[in-house]
């Protein structure tokens, strides 16, 4: 489903490359492994890249796959939103090019898969810690929206030897107004979605470091600014709950705005993590930058990550 911009303006390329070192000294369920105290000159730790690029669905073979090749220069772990007929193509990339692919069965299940580069990254568990979970159908006004979906899979970071759970979504489009909701079944729909990303987060935490990504299709800026009750920053960020922490942390939150927006002149596009106390920090987010020259109406958002070892 081509779901477009109402403004479609984009402005050049400007990428952020704020660092910050924040490790810390903890024991991750499903990887349990000891690890030396924050600050400790024998701490290891190795770096990784997650990618997310909403590639419109109408475009060329030609431009899917330039808009593909240009994600998945930038990173190790990728999330895509509207590939829904592309299952041949990225089985045929995915071999030919060195990623696994985990791409659920069924038309909209399949819409938002998830790859990791083997060099980097392993299955966990082939054939399974991997799931694809029914959010909605909505009808709504206009154009309905396809139904909707969450993926996520468990892989396993081969330098640190630690899981990392990647969750990947796409929320309908179309569900605020400068950061205030539409009453809109769609949008009703939309909070639903949110909460189940989050409880699907704070329930996988529990088997490694988590990530999400996705298009979600509320501009980070003013939702920041109004923080309706059921929308991301205050539902995912639990902002509600004063900034708890451990929680999930986009990397606006985490890193900064640049000028450089990711949908028109929007920033709906996210790559969360999820933050632990620092006691029981095993990962961080040392960057966040957005990749320009696509050919969608979307530019991809990348975040880069240390684990410790």
């Amino acid at each position: 489903m081509n779901e477009n911009p109402r403004n479609d303006s984009r402005p050049g390329p400007v990428l952020s490359r704020r660092a910050v070192a924040r490790l810390g000294l903890a024991v991750g369920a499903g990887a349990a492994t000891s690890v030396a105290a924050a600050g400790s000159a024998s701490a290891v730790s190795s770096t990784f890249r997650v990618g997310h690029l909403n590639i419109l669905s109408d475009l060329s073979h030609a431009d899917f796959l330039h808009d593909l090749n240009l994600i998945a220069g930038h990173c190790h772990l990728l999330g895509l939103n509207e590939v829904q007929f592309r299952r041949d193509a990225l089985s045929s990339w995915a071999d030919a090019n060195g990623w696994h692919l985990y791409m659920p069965s069924g038309t909209w299940p399949g819409a938002e898969p998830l790859l990791a580069r083997k060099s980097m990254f392993d299955v966990t568990t082939p054939g399974g810690d991997r799931g694809s979970i029914f959010v909605c159908d909505t009808g709504g006004s206009a154009e309905p929206p396809p139904p909707r979906y969450i993926t996520w899979i468990s892989w396993t970071h081969k330098p640190s030897g630690r899981r990392v759970q990647h969750i990947n979504s796409h929320l309908n489009a179309h569900i605020d107004n400068n950061g205030q909701p539409y009453n809109l079944p769609r949008t009703d729909d939309a909070e639903q979605h949110i909460r189940m990303i989050r409880d699907l987060a704070v329930n996988r935490s529990d088997q490694g470091q988590v990530v999400v990504s996705g298009d979600f299709n509320v501009d980070y800026q003013d939702d920041k600014r109004v923080q309706y009750s059921r929308f991301p920053y205050t539902v995912l960020e639990e902002r509600q709950a004063a900034g708890a922490i451990p929680g999930l942390r986009s990397g606006y939150s985490q890193m900064g705005v640049t000028n450089q927006a990711t949908h028109g002149t929007r920033r709906i596009d996210y790559i969360y993590e999820w933050v632990r106390v620092p006691s029981a920090r095993l990962m961080n987010m040392t960057n966040h930058y957005v990749v320009d020259g696509t050919r969608s109406d979307h530019n991809g958002v990348v975040a880069a990550f240390s684990i410790t070892h």
